[in-house]
């Protein structure tokens, strides 16, 4: 397997196209291989490199608590590849860690495309879905049921307003890599939805940053998302549209079309 060795063990990554490097750093329960078209199509654009975050599927490591700790293995990512100056992917938490490469790494960020970091979240007052879902999602975890754990919470946030869930439609083959991680799920939760990289740092990143939100997803999500744009002076605001938080799943045409536009010329 290709491997980048880095502090702590060794980080699965998959590579295809060539040009300008497209770092794609996934979300809470998937994977380098869970990107599906998205991959695919941004190859056309670029030389696009996926991988497993710390803890996950094929690369080494014990589940991470930090988001500088993820921060730190996708500049190590980018060092050894010798992929500087590339256009950083990421949702949800991976949208964080991207955000948080271009503040502490500007050297290696061209732009960041970000989608749905649940940045703050946790400081907005909670709604009766969300207590549901997190109370449920610790009541299994601490009887051991980590992978229904984390796909109750994984249902819950791919969920669409309108009623439904992207989680119930996702390939089998993305419902297992979710289940099989649940630890690292399980960490990616508690570790994205607080306030970090505070807001005094954020109002430091130099490179440009795209704020991304679906068009069906809840408000709450979207107002997270104007919240996080507001913070950061070089942020714009798209709306990916026939997306919700699952936007790899739900629109990757669409989420394609605004990351190439992205890119500076």
């Amino acid at each position: 397997m290709p491997v980048v060795t880095a502090p702590g063990g060794d980080l699965y990554y998959e590579e295809r196209g060539d040009g300008i490097p497209i770092l794609l750093i996934h979300p809470a329960g998937a994977t380098a291989s869970t990107w599906g078209s998205v991959a695919e199509e941004l190859a056309q654009a670029g030389r696009v490199i996926a991988y497993d975050r710390r803890g996950y599927s094929r690369s080494g490591g014990e589940p991470l608590h930090s988001i500088p700790g993820h921060t730190g293995d996708a500049a190590a990512i980018l060092d050894a590849l010798h992929a500087p100056s590339a256009v950083v992917v990421g949702t949800s938490v991976g949208a964080t860690i991207g955000i948080d490469l271009a503040l502490r790494r500007p050297d290696l960020v061209r732009t960041v495309v970000a989608h749905e970091s649940p940045w703050r979240a946790s400081r907005r007052r909670p709604t009766m879905s969300s207590i549901a879902a997190l109370a449920r999602m610790g009541w299994l975890a601490l009887r051991g049921h980590h992978a229904d754990a984390a796909e109750s919470f994984l249902r819950w946030a791919y969920r669409y307003p309108d009623g439904g869930t992207a989680w119930d439609a996702l390939p089998a083959e993305w419902q297992r890599a979710a289940r099989e991680n649940a630890k690292a799920v399980l960490a990616d939760i508690r570790i994205a939805t607080g306030g970090y990289p505070p807001p005094k740092e954020l109002a430091t990143i130099t490179p440009p940053v795209v704020c991304t939100y679906g068009a069906r997803s809840d408000d709450r999500m979207v107002r997270v998302t104007r919240s996080l744009a507001r913070a950061i002076p070089t942020a714009s605001l798209r709306e990916v549209e026939g997306a919700g938080h699952a936007v790899a799943f739900d629109a990757p045409a669409n989420f394609v079309k605004v990351i190439v536009e992205a890119i500076p010329s």
